[in-house]
């Protein structure tokens, strides 16, 4: 994935959530439709899915804005703090797991020599979900981005308590009965932050938010 300009990052993040949220709308109707036995059936998948796009997206479109401004290349010393951390995260985790003057030291004079320089960033899976995305890895996730979580943490309950907690039932075999309106509910809530996210990115793209003031 090379993401080199504005427009291409845009038109991936547009492709990226359009497939998923097809699927997700597919399996709504599919519990519509249903009767019985089947509908609980179709309820459960619905949720497993809806986790599955929920972390799949994240992923995904964090991933590509680093992509994308790894490929621009700004220096060092233009970029937000959080976006020059994510480039020194190999040297920064080091040096918090050591008390090794040489290993800190290391990590500030390459910050200093790479000041003028243009950032490096990896440009795939510089976010990484760990397979278990609550409220506390994204955000993280947001924080390496840049992004203001004030509009997500009032959701915090609803994905650990319910989103996750719900998929982990399912996904360990066990029985659950999930109210069709409360399935709906909870789908509408995390489709709107999968906007959100997008929205966020969008904005910071166009508005070049990712430079210091």
């Amino acid at each position: 994935m090379k993401l080199r300009t504005d427009n291409a990052l845009l038109e991936h993040l547009d492709n990226d959530l359009a497939w998923r949220l097809k699927e997700i709308h597919e399996l709504i109707s599919a519990v519509r439709s249903s009767r019985g036995k089947n509908v609980d059936t179709h309820i459960r998948a619905g949720v497993a899915l809806l986790y599955a796009h929920w972390e799949g997206f994240i992923k995904s479109a964090a991933n590509a804005y680093v992509n994308y401004l790894s490929y621009r290349a700004d220096k060092v010393r233009d970029l937000k703090p959080c976006f020059v951390a994510l480039g020194m995260k190999t040297r920064i985790s080091t040096s918090s797991a050591s008390a090794k003057a040489s290993i800190a030291i290391d990590a500030v004079s390459f910050l200093l020599d790479e000041i003028d320089k243009s950032i490096k960033l990896p440009v795939s899976d510089a976010i990484s979900t760990k397979s278990n995305l609550n409220s506390a890895v994204f955000t993280d996730i947001i924080g390496w981005l840049g992004i203001d979580g004030a509009q997500y943490s009032p959701r915090f309950t609803l994905i650990d308590a319910t989103l996750l907690k719900t998929r982990n039932t399912i996904a360990h075999g066990d029985f659950l009965v999930i109210d069709p309106a409360r399935f709906e509910s909870l789908v509408e809530e995390i489709i709107e932050m999968l906007r959100w996210f997008k929205t966020d990115i969008e904005n910071a793209v166009v508005q070049k938010s990712f430079l210091r003031l």
